[in-house]
């Protein structure tokens, strides 16, 4: 038996109107927020950017989520091995306890 076909989700980001097909499930309200974000991003960079090139603006606006997206990866690595870190004091801790 075949799955159902995806059905499109229509957003509006930049006054063009889209019509979006997940490969994974998401809840439309959810990819409707997300537009809404990218749409409300690529306003406040049009703006600073003095610029109503939706191409450029897009492009820009991509940049910006990239960079986002980098700096967040950092804090995570960072988190991480601090955590990882902290689990390795704390098991050496517990086994000098236990001896």
């Amino acid at each position: 038996m075949s799955q159902p076909k995806p059905q499109p989700i229509e957003v509006e980001i930049y006054d063009q109107r889209y019509a979006i097909v997940l490969k994974e499930p998401l809840d439309g309200s959810d990819v409707r927020s997300l537009a809404e974000e990218v749409d409300a991003r690529m306003r406040e960079i049009s703006q600073v950017a003095g610029t109503a090139d939706s191409l450029r603006v897009a492009v820009l606006t991509a940049l910006h989520l990239a960079q986002e997206i980098r700096e967040l990866k950092k804090q995570y690595q960072d988190s991480d091995v601090l955590i990882q870190t902290k689990t390795n004091e704390w098991a050496r801790t517990l086994e000098s306890v236990l001896k």
